[in-house]
């Protein structure tokens, strides 16, 4: 295992993270901090598909 398959494993683990807390605030009728929460949750995924991504380094 290399370390950006590590890396990419760790920001999938952020982005189901990220993705609870921010349906939390939601449940909790926190609009900012959901849609802060789910922005991160969104980017991280994107960023450990780029990072898995064959040829990617």
């Amino acid at each position: 295992m290399q370390a950006f398959d590590v890396v990419a494993a760790l920001l999938v683990v952020l982005a189901v993270v990220a993705f609870a807390v921010g349906n939390s605030a939601l449940a909790r009728a926190e609009d900012i901090h959901a849609v802060y929460w789910l922005v991160v949750g969104v980017v991280s995924m994107r960023a450990a598909v780029q990072l898995a991504r064959p040829g990617a380094a």
